[in-house]
């Protein structure tokens, strides 16, 4: 594609947008423009993430990640299905909190059994052991911390003393690894999901460090150029969410930085050609509109006109 003129670069800063999602997210926000960016008939706009500044100040393990449950049963006692405290953890940190949590309701059951969690780091595996060789934990559920663990969806027996080993790898991102920059109001059919297979709101994908409580930097060696449908920017709206539209990151009211560059370039003659159509559509809508309301109009006028002649021929023949 050729430029048409010069981009136009955008530093946006998350504490200056227009609140547009939960504030205690701040992962979505409005910013107004000064001035509106318009592209001439025979041009079309991009937009491309050139950098960001991202905090890790998100869990890995929350309510909100859907991600902060275990559901297990010694002997024969019923299931109970036990909340962990939101956080991020590493697996060490999560281990030693399941294993209070377990303890403590082994416990309430009169058996305080001791859990032991051993963890593999050369092969990525977690094994769990329980004193009284007795317990079945379900990872079944939606909402389970079993990938965090290393286990697939599955119902695990502990019956001996070699207890349970994960079968999977152990994974403290949950498959979050990566955050997703989405501008909902600038529509374009250049980028699809593979979670729906439909066009999408996204313009960049942002692996995740796993520094956590740190602040890490977005500059891809290779941007993406995104064309854009409109020809017109009022306004642009930032959403940070993962993979999923609807799972939002909670930055846990920490700020971000995002910048932007909106770019002019040439209009491929289809595109021309196609909105010369529409505008020809467009403006033939808006002639048989004005045509309507202007016949509207006259026969009102005429049955105006029409009422006032019975009513005055009505009063002399009453006459």
């Amino acid at each position: 594609m050729n430029r048409t003129r010069g981009d136009i670069f955008i530093t946006i800063r998350s504490r200056d947008l227009l609140i547009t999602g939960d504030p205690e997210f701040n992962n979505a926000g409005r910013f107004n423009l000064f001035e509106t960016i318009n592209a001439n008939d025979d041009e079309i706009l991009t937009v491309e993430l050139v950098s960001a500044t991202i905090p890790n100040s998100f869990y890995n393990l929350s309510n909100n990640n859907n991600n902060n449950k275990i559901k297990f049963k010694e002997g024969a006692n019923a299931y109970v299905e036990l909340t962990i405290d939101s956080g991020s953890y590493d697996i060490i940190e999560l281990s030693t909190k399941l294993k209070t949590l377990l303890e403590a309701q082994s416990i309430t059951w009169g058996n305080s059994y001791t859990y032991t969690f051993t963890y593999d780091e050369i092969n990525n595996l977690i094994n769990i052991t329980n004193s009284g060789n007795d317990a079945v934990f379900d990872f079944t559920g939606n909402n389970t911390c079993r990938r965090f663990l290393g286990f697939t969806s599955s119902i695990q027996t502990i019956n001996n003393s070699n207890g349970i080993t994960s079968d999977r790898a152990v994974d403290i991102t949950d498959t979050r690894n990566s955050i997703f920059v989405r501008l909902p109001n600038l529509n374009n059919n250049k980028v699809i999901e593979s979670n729906n297979g439909k066009f999408s709101n996204v313009i960049a994908q942002i692996p995740v460090e796993l520094s956590r409580n740190t602040f890490f930097t977005y500059n891809p060696p290779i941007g993406f150029r995104c064309e854009l449908n409109q020809k017109t920017i009022n306004s642009i709206d930032i959403l940070i969410t993962y993979q999923e539209e609807q799972n939002n990151i909670n930055f846990e009211k920490a700020d971000w930085e995002i910048n932007l560059l909106i770019g002019f370039f040439k209009a491929p003659d289809h595109v021309i050609n196609q909105r010369r159509i529409s505008h020809s559509l467009e403006q033939d809508m808006l002639n048989r509109v004005n045509s309507y309301y202007r016949t509207t109009e006259e026969k009102e006028k005429e049955d105006k006109e029409l009422r006032n002649f019975f009513v005055e021929n009505l009063k002399d023949y009453k006459r």
